[in-house]
């Protein structure tokens, strides 16, 4: 196997690790996005568990202020008794009317509040159905993603063992090396020529560089590197 061929086998392999890498990296911020899908639920069950507490205190401090007007009602009853004139007994019955009018005003007010608890109650009860369906959801999807991680570090063990029998077949050092600089920095370290154009940053190479390529096919030790990107070059 030519120097060549050898390099384009190795970079198969560190193409295919950086792309597992890449993936293998992903996986966390795709399980966020998941565990994001949940927040929208979590806030409309919040609200609407807000809404409900607060319409519970309302309720609840009608019911003490009905009570506090009944108490009212009951001294001014009291009070009536010991009245000794006409003018002051039916001054107090107004006073005791308007008194039972807040009352009826604010037992109309707890029926509507009522109907608006039991309106919230069943919204509160379908989102929070909608939250548990949706984190089961999720819980599945982030298996997965869990699931697909352990394969990709399983793959990524096998194809660096790959990746270190590619190097060893690569017999002439120099090229190796020039290899593995430039392909810390690129992805293809190693690109075709086609039409006197450079594969990788794509410039039109000079003649003389296109001759040395295709003297390499014959010249083993010959290999060839762009001049603007620093990129080995093969004809393919």
């Amino acid at each position: 196997m030519s120097t060549i061929e050898s390099l384009l086998v190795l970079q198969q392999k560190d193409n295919r690790i950086l792309q597992l890498e890449r993936e293998l990296k992903d996986i966390p911020e795709r399980k966020k996005i998941e565990m994001g899908r949940l927040e929208e639920h979590r806030k409309e069950v919040q609200e609407a568990e807000s809404l409900m507490k607060a319409k519970q205190a309302s309720m609840g401090e009608q019911e003490l202020e009905v009570e506090s007007h009944k108490g009212q009602i009951s001294k001014l009853r009291q009070q009536q008794m010991e009245l000794k004139t006409n003018k002051e007994f039916k001054a107090m019955e107004s006073e005791i009317a308007n008194v039972e009018k807040n009352i009826e005003s604010l037992e109309d007010q707890q029926l509507t509040m009522m109907g608006e608890m039991e309106s919230v109650a069943g919204s509160l009860a379908t989102h929070k159905q909608d939250l548990s369906k949706e984190e089961e959801s999720v819980k599945g999807d982030c298996l997965a993603w869990d699931e697909r991680a352990a394969i990709l570090k399983k793959d990524l063990e096998a194809l660096e063992t790959e990746r270190e029998e590619a190097v060893k077949g690569v017999a002439n050092p120099d090229p190796l090396a020039h290899y593995q600089r430039v392909h810390s920095r690129r992805e293809d370290a190693l690109v075709s020529v086609v039409d006197g154009i450079c594969g990788g940053c794509h410039m039109k190479l000079p003649p003389y560089v296109v001759h040395e390529i295709k003297k390499q096919a014959h010249i083993e030790e010959e290999v060839v590197s762009c001049d603007y990107c620093g990129r080995l070059l093969y004809m393919p």
